[in-house]
């Protein structure tokens, strides 16, 4: 896929969509459906029905429901809420082990939503083309950049690079108040010594080393989680994260990165949890409609806000729109 063919942000200016009904703890999916509604890129393709217009999996295909999900969205003033029936009554296309009726993860549905539309796009695709081929759909124009990860020896300066696709970065904060501490933290060198030692391919012995992860290839879109929920215990930091609304990712780009920038990123959409754990509580979101305006979009409700409210927010996922 062509990426010069995505909108730079929004074709023409559209009031905000309406809210989404709540079918049985299906906030987690309401939440998230809304921050992909307001992606400008992606729902600027959609409307205009090129996908389904080309599509070749029929009934099974998420990415057609969800095309016309936004398209009955930002063709709809806010009043009414809308009912996402089409979608969640095809919830195991998703995620065979998600059931209607249960609280989920957020950010592991925002996860398997994007691979399901990836696995539209390459419907009918050889599955043995090349992986690097498969990173250029839709999805991956849009959502999708790579990650470095280099080793450096301290004996010969020799550098071992891997790269890897991201959809979205999740940043730890354990210790961070603020997504710029978190990102620094994420892209800090790492020391590789005494039981860590590195077997360098270039001096062919274990030697020290240091490690850095960062990122080689930008987004389009930024998706960052915030990692609130303890994998093993199921608990939640609730500690408050400070985020911008613009934010620059110059610092945190590989030194060999062919990147020229722009480096610059604006906020659009921010996801919120309220309560102790991942599968429990209840989720809603934030999102900046094609006027620019705040919305804090709540299941069926749908209220106008101030960045500065936004911008108070105890965030779990925040999407960023690179600048152009």
């Amino acid at each position: 896929f062509a990426g010069e063919r995505l909108s730079e942000g929004w074709r023409s200016v559209r009031a905000i969509g309406p809210g989404l009904n709540n079918l049985g703890n299906t906030c987690f999916l309401n939440s998230v459906l809304q921050c992909l509604t307001y992606t400008a890129p992606l729902a600027e393709y959609l409307m205009a029905h090129e996908h389904s217009g080309s599509c070749r999996m029929g009934d099974s295909c998420i990415l057609c429901r969800f095309e016309a999900q936004v398209t009955h969205a930002l063709a709809k003033r806010s009043g009414s809420a809308v009912s996402p029936k089409p979608i969640v009554g095809r919830l195991k296309l998703v995620a065979k082990h998600m059931r209607i009726g249960r609280q989920e993860d957020a950010h592991e549905f925002l996860r398997l939503l994007v691979d399901s539309f990836q696995r539209s796009l390459l419907h009918g695709i050889d599955p043995k083309i090349d992986r690097r081929v498969q990173e250029t759909t839709l999805v991956h124009q849009i959502f999708g950049g790579y990650l470095q990860s280099q080793v450096t020896c301290s004996k010969c300066d020799y550098d071992s690079n891997t790269f890897d696709p991201l959809l979205d970065i999740s940043l730890d904060i354990q210790s961070g108040s603020s997504l710029t501490k978190a990102l620094r933290a994420f892209t800090r060198p790492e020391h590789l010594v005494k039981a860590n030692r590195y077997k360098c391919e270039k001096c062919s012995k274990l030697v020290d080393a240091t490690k850095q992860m960062s990122v080689y290839k930008l987004p389009r879109i930024l998706t960052l989680q915030l990692k609130r929920f303890s994998i093993f215990g199921g608990g939640k930091i609730n500690r408050f994260v400070e985020f911008p609304l613009h934010l620059s990712m110059k610092n945190y780009v590989s030194r060999n990165s062919p990147e020229h920038g722009p480096y610059d990123y604006s906020l659009y959409a921010v996801l919120v949890h309220a309560g102790g754990t991942s599968r429990s509580g209840h989720y809603y979101c934030f999102v900046k409609s094609p006027a620019g305006v705040w919305y804090e979009m709540n299941d069926s409700m749908v209220r106008q806000v101030s960045e500065n409210t936004v911008l108070k927010q105890t965030a779990y996922l925040l999407f960023y729109e690179r600048s152009a």
